[in-house]
């Protein structure tokens, strides 16, 4: 087989890899999009704290889904505690988890709290930011994480935290960018929210 041939074979293999590679960029694009407009439509509508609750619900259910991620919830800073106060979950434990607080100087989500920046864990036994607190308390097994800052106008107003990836994937700077993207219109609406009580 002449070096030409050769060539072009491992070109057209690499155009076709390319290919897939954008495609597969494009669909999850689509899916944030959609996920998005649904999320701008209902926060036009949101006039009420139980429909403030509700669409913090749905940003959690849109996080969860659009990463693939097993569980998810959003937490608030309570400035005068300094602790982070579970609000929104998409949880089997979701009754025990919604109000549960915890230090903003312990755990993953409360360095995210603390220093504004998102953190992937994708073995959690190996960061030792990792608190076992919630795990412990709610009989759960936390193994990847992956956690962005709600930040409205410099203020942390909280985080969103996403936990195990399904089929023991792990989470990835795409996941990242995809809940960062969604992190705004949580922070703005809540941000919004305080200053409408």
């Amino acid at each position: 087989m002449s070096s030409t041939v050769r060539f072009l074979q491992e070109e057209n293999q690499r155009l076709l890899d390319r290919t897939q590679e954008l495609g597969e960029e494009n669909e999850h694009m689509r899916v944030i999009l959609k996920s998005l407009r649904g999320l701008l439509g209902t926060v036009a509508k949101v006039g009420s704290a139980i429909e403030l609750n509700s669409l913090l619900n749905r940003i959690v259910y849109e996080a969860v889904r659009i990463v693939d991620a097993v569980e998810g919830s959003l937490l608030l800073l309570d400035e005068e505690q300094q602790q982070l106060v579970f609000v929104a979950t998409r949880s089997a434990m979701k009754d025990e988890l919604v109000g549960f607080r915890i230090p903003t100087s312990t755990g993953i989500a409360g360095w995210v709290a603390t220093y504004q920046e998102p953190v992937i864990a994708n073995d959690v036994t190996q960061d030792e930011r990792f608190s076992a607190s919630v795990d412990k308390r709610l009989q759960f097994k936390t193994q990847s994480l992956l956690a962005v800052p709600l930040v409205s106008r410099g203020r942390t107003l909280g985080v969103i935290e996403l936990v195990n990836k399904f089929s023991d994937r792990r989470f990835d700077d795409q996941d990242v960018e995809t809940v960062s993207t969604l992190a705004p219109i949580a922070a703005a609406v809540i941000d919004l929210a305080a200053i409408e009580e």
